[in-house]
């Protein structure tokens, strides 16, 4: 009974959806699991704020942060032929986001900063480099210049 219990598991982990490609200018707040791909346009390298300045509490956490790294971050102008978004790269995904790359994201999210849209990938999802394609990226339409902001709408 256990041997037909396991194969009845293995047949439904087998049958994955196919993931679904969308463009960036479809991309709305608050949203998440969005499969993409892009070119990236341009990388910054944004300095890593370590806490170690203030009072004795900040004092005791940053010590106990102190024998890992400090995270390594980037912000980079990703887009398609719809429009460019800024993606925010983690540590080792910096490395992978050189200017003029083809990556696809897997599984990215919308992250809210300072009211505009960045895309992230947590550890949920997946950057991956693929061949280089022929993508006309339309720096016009940048999703991260429009301004959100939070309206609480009362019943």
């Amino acid at each position: 009974m256990a041997t037909t219990a396991g194969a009845g598991a293995a047949a439904t982990t087998s049958e994955k959806k196919k993931p679904v490609f969308v463009k960036v200018e479809t991309l709305k707040p608050g949203t998440h699991g969005h499969n993409l791909t892009v070119k990236v346009v341009n990388s910054n390298t944004v300095k890593a704020t370590g806490g170690g300045g203030g009072g004795g509490g900040g004092g005791r956490v940053s010590t106990s942060l102190s024998p890992r790294a400090p995270p390594r971050i980037s912000e980079c102008l990703v887009g398609d032929e719809t429009g460019v978004i800024l993606f925010t790269a983690r540590n080792e995904q910096v490395d992978l986001m050189k200017p003029g790359a083809n990556v696809i994201l897997r599984n990215a999210k919308i992250d809210m900063f300072k009211g505009s849209m960045r895309l992230a990938v947590d550890k949920w999802g997946r950057v991956e480099v693929t061949e280089p394609a022929d993508i006309a990226v339309n720096e016009q339409n940048n999703l991260s210049l429009v301004e959100y902001e939070l309206v609480n709408v009362e019943e």
